[in-house]
């Protein structure tokens, strides 16, 4: 399983200007540990306390994936122009994602592979396509049986359909802030082709456990 590490950062206020860590929720990006890649993930951002008159502390929650525990490959997207392209993509203990630098080269129509070459992807990371505005479709494949939170949260898709052989447990927030998508009640309406269930919090984890 991933690590989920919380750190703090003192950052200095200049008047009125509060500034704010350079990193932000939902941001997937490579990080050098004693000259080994960590693979991070950013799930949360936030202002904790004054810890005296010109230092503001924020707390930063962190997925992080050791090197052993992810792979960076490429997974096929089908572009506006109905051609095939690479897409570079990481697979992180069978989860599937894009990193924050290549949110531009996810445009299109995308397939969520069950294997990516001989690695096998069991869902979509958490934050994994999150704010793709250029991504259109997405389509799951069989034995992809989840989808965690904010997978694909600010892209730009029309549509997403599941596979009809294996039920994908679907987070509540997966689809956030998808402006283009129709709007519907997440616990009720079923808008979306093929087998899914949207679940939440702590039904979510026992569901998909």
């Amino acid at each position: 399983m991933p690590h989920v590490i919380t750190y703090t950062e003192e950052i200095e206020e200049h008047g009125f200007c509060q500034q704010r860590p350079v990193l932000r929720t939902g941001e997937k990006y490579l990080h050098e540990v004693e000259g080994k890649q960590r693979l991070r993930i950013v799930r949360s951002v936030h202002f904790d306390k004054y810890v005296w008159e010109n230092v503001a502390q924020w707390s930063i929650d962190i997925l992080e994936y050791f090197e052993e525990e992810y792979v960076l490959c490429e997974a096929l997207i089908k572009t506006s122009a109905c051609k095939l392209s690479r897409l570079p993509v990481f697979v992180a203990n069978g989860m599937i994602g894009v990193l924050t630098c290549d949110n531009d080269s996810v445009c299109g129509e995308l397939v969520i592979p069950s294997t990516v070459g001989n690695i096998p992807v069991k869902g979509v990371a958490s934050f994994g396509f999150y704010d793709c505005k250029d991504l259109e479709k997405v389509s799951i494949s069989p034995m992809v049986v989840v989808v965690y939170e904010y997978a694909f949260a600010k892209s730009g898709i029309t549509d997403i359909s599941f596979n009809e052989e294996v039920p994908v447990m679907l987070h509540i927030t997966a689809l956030d802030d998808c402006e283009n998508l129709p709007k519907f009640d997440k616990l009720f309406d079923r808008p979306f082709s093929g087998k899914y269930l949207m679940r939440g919090g702590e039904a979510f984890t026992y569901s998909y456990l």
